[in-house]
């Protein structure tokens, strides 16, 4: 009786090994997920900047106007939370609305429209 048991502890054993292997190589990969990420948006910002200084020095602008078209942006989903939020798209062939991450309409297959540059295909 004690053999079936150890053998059976020992298949337990095993299958506890292989989850927590499999969840090991899941963990390394969001690691690898978020270090692209956190490349990306170190990048993004130091492109954000250089645009913001290339326009700054060139023109009129102000980081004050800046913070204020940042609000304002901020501000047109209605909640100031530092995110934009996606906003529902009206089909241009039938009408209906369609949820913004769509790239054509569930009712009638034409392509939805871009809200703006930064969401676009």
């Amino acid at each position: 009786m004690d053999f079936l048991f150890d053998v059976y502890q020992q298949g337990k054993i095993n299958e506890a090994r292989q989850q927590a292997e499999r969840a090991s190589h899941k963990a390394d990969r969001f690691a690898d997920d978020i270090r692209s990420l956190e490349r990306r948006l170190d990048r993004l910002t130091i492109v954000n900047q250089a645009l913001w200084e290339l326009l700054r020095d060139s023109g009129h602008l102000t980081e004050e106007g800046l913070l204020a078209k940042v609000a304002e942006i901020d501000l047109r989903d209605g909640s100031k939370d530092g995110k934009i939020t996606r906003m529902v798209k009206v089909c241009p062939r039938c009408g209906r609305n369609s949820n913004s991450k769509r790239l054509e309409c569930l009712y009638c297959g034409d392509s939805l429209p871009d809200p703006n540059l930064f969401d676009a295909r």
